[in-house]
């Protein structure tokens, strides 16, 4: 009997166990689908993390609600940096003598990315354009006065406004567009870690806002200037400038006031979240955009990201393959 008695406790034991079994995948499943999701969500997040800007300018960093240029909703990281946190300059020269910062003309005569010295000003003189007078001192305009009477053309050199503070929205998530964002003219194309605007191609001295006036835009040797609302912005990668400056030929200025890269650096992000870098020597493989996916020191499993350009002027992405958020830079 007692043989008997065991032998039907077998299967009462066996179903017990099979019970057991069964909770154990259950939590299994529940624990996998929770880490699933936090990946994700820890996936999303890493793309832009606070340690990755300079703590001196960055005045907030939270993630919030946003609307994207599709349409569609989601959630970006809204950064407020303090405006101007690098040094800059020089820009314009006061005479014709002088060497001032860069410029990039695109008239008729002697066009091109050059500096701000006596060849640049007496091509444009040349073209019609009235920038310098009879004395040799170059007509500048730091925005800060009344209008310029017409007929003249001036250096741009906007004065700095240190009391701004700039908001940008990223994606959290970048979400790819249908076509590519190809760049305007000083379009905003993403934020550097300092908190400086990324735009596109300066204003066209022939085709700018004034047309036929004939302005140029003075750039520093690193590849930023002020806007004339007072904040500094960059139109070059400044990590790679003086690979830039050597490879168009110009030997007057080089870029000190940024360290220039040593095998890569992040830089940045642009406007759709994917991140810009700077490498010493480009990669090979770059897409349209200037784009790889690759890895990296911040982003070991690898990341798509934007390559500043070695050679180009200006050597910022051409195009963007996200989407970007509405009001993606403001100002105050």
């Amino acid at each position: 009997m007692k043989t008997n008695k065991a032998i039907l406790k077998i299967p009462n034991a066996f179903g017990f166990i099979m019970f057991l079994f069964m909770l154990s995948l259950m939590a299994c499943n529940s624990n996998d689908d929770s880490n699933t999701n936090d990946d994700n969500d820890d996936l999303s997040e890493t793309l832009i993390q606070e340690s990755f800007f300079n703590s001196t300018s960055l005045i907030s960093y939270e993630k919030v609600d946003c609307t994207l240029e599709d349409g569609s909703t989601g959630d970006c990281y809204q950064l407020v940096f303090s405006s101007n946190p690098i040094d800059n300059g020089p820009f314009c020269p006061v005479t014709i003598n002088d060497i001032g910062g860069v410029g990039i003309y695109d008239g008729a005569t002697n066009p091109g990315f050059q500096v701000m010295k006596a060849s640049l000003f007496n091509a444009m003189e040349a073209d019609g354009y009235d920038i310098v007078n009879n004395s040799g001192i170059i007509n500048i305009d730091d925005f800060t006065g009344p209008p310029n009477p017409g007929g003249y053309s001036y250096c741009l050199e906007a004065a700095p406004d240190n009391n701004l503070l700039l908001t940008f929205l990223i994606p959290a998530e970048p979400v790819l567009a249908t076509n590519n964002n190809i760049i305007d003219s000083v379009e905003l194309i993403g934020v550097s870690i300092d908190g400086v605007p990324i735009n596109g191609d300066p204003p066209s001295v022939v085709n700018g806002p004034m047309l036929g006036v004939g302005n140029i835009p003075a750039i520093d040797p690193c590849g930023g200037h002020h806007d004339p609302a007072g904040y500094y912005h960059w139109h070059f990668v400044a990590e790679t400038m003086n690979q830039v400056l050597e490879s168009n030929g110009i030997t007057d200025v080089t870029c000190t006031l940024v360290t220039q890269v040593s095998s890569s650096k992040l830089i940045g992000f642009a406007k759709d979240g994917f991140p810009i870098y700077a490498y010493e020597v480009e990669p090979s493989g770059l897409d349209e955009c200037g784009g790889i996916t690759a890895n990296t020191s911040e982003f070991p499993d690898g990341v798509y990201h934007y390559v500043a350009s070695n050679t180009e002027a200006p050597n910022v992405p051409k195009c963007l393959k996200g989407v970007a958020a509405i009001n993606s830079f403001t100002f105050q």
